[in-house]
């Protein structure tokens, strides 16, 4: 079942928008600019499919990726250093609005990294729930090789992935990390040996869009908060817990598995 979305394909969109049995594919659109962040409609693009993903309940899983090979060059350096200090800060703070909206949405979005995933990129990446590598997939905390330091939120989102030695080296050298190793060493969930990544996100995708979304939704929100102590774990699970076994899916689940069926689950 095609969903309607606000994005229409065309290829003048920097960011298209498609939606189809509970899956939103975005698509950054913006080749000529290697899919900058700093791309005109891009940042714009990107929150308001993201609104869209967070207010409809049949739209049950994202899958964020990048037109013309490439994922996400970052910020394009030339305007960055031809700003004054208020107008990057404005520029900055307009922009972690787009990490926040992924990461706080109770709904799980997939990278799918093809190409280059280079500062602002790798940062966009990596607050997402699941990143799929592919074959050309190559990320690097491109920042010091500037002068500059991460931002894009890679202070959180590097050391939940790579602990705070993997952040460390990858911030501090700025070396590329091909896909191969970067699911080796944790930063990519999965990695595609030959061709595209979008495929394999795809299905994957798939797959959540037809699981326990609300189960998804809790699970995200703590892992957010990782490491806990055992007192906030404990917590964590007294807040959000009861809710989940009270609901629909959680009573189709159970009646599946005594039923020895596969679950139908309704995201409720």
């Amino acid at each position: 079942m095609q969903h309607p979305v606000e994005s229409s394909e065309t290829t003048s969109s920097a960011v298209i928008v498609t939606a189809a049995k509970g899956v939103m594919q975005i698509v950054i659109n913006a080749p000529e600019a290697r899919n900058s962040l700093s791309a005109k409609g891009v940042v714009e693009g990107m929150l308001a499919a993201l609104d869209q993903l967070e207010r409809e309940p049949e739209l049950r899983c994202a899958v964020l990726t990048g037109a013309g090979g490439a994922f996400s060059s970052g910020g394009n350096l030339q305007d960055l250093s031809s700003q004054s200090e208020a107008q990057v800060r404005a520029q900055m703070n307009t922009n972690t609005w787009l990490y926040r909206r992924i990461a706080l949405c109770d709904k799980l979005v997939i990278a799918a990294v093809d190409g280059p995933a280079f500062g602002a990129g790798l940062g966009l990446a990596t607050c997402c729930d699941w990143i799929v590598a592919g074959e050309s997939a190559a990320f690097c905390s491109a920042f010091v090789r500037v002068g500059a330091m991460p931002d894009a939120g890679l202070f959180w989102s590097l050391p939940s992935r790579l602990g705070a030695a993997g952040a460390r080296r990858m911030m501090l050298l700025g070396k590329e990390v091909r896909g191969a190793e970067a699911l080796a060493i944790g930063l990519a969930d999965d990695f595609v040996s030959e061709g595209p990544a979008l495929s394999a996100a795809m299905a994957l995708a798939g797959r959540f869009a037809q699981g326990p979304t609300r189960a998804y939704g809790r699970i995200k929100a703590g892992l957010r908060q990782a490491p806990m102590s055992i007192e906030q774990a404990l917590q964590f699970q007294m807040d959000n817990g009861p809710g989940l076994f009270a609901s629909e899916d959680f009573k189709e689940g159970a009646k599946a598995f005594l039923e020895k069926r596969k679950p139908v689950f309704q995201g409720r």
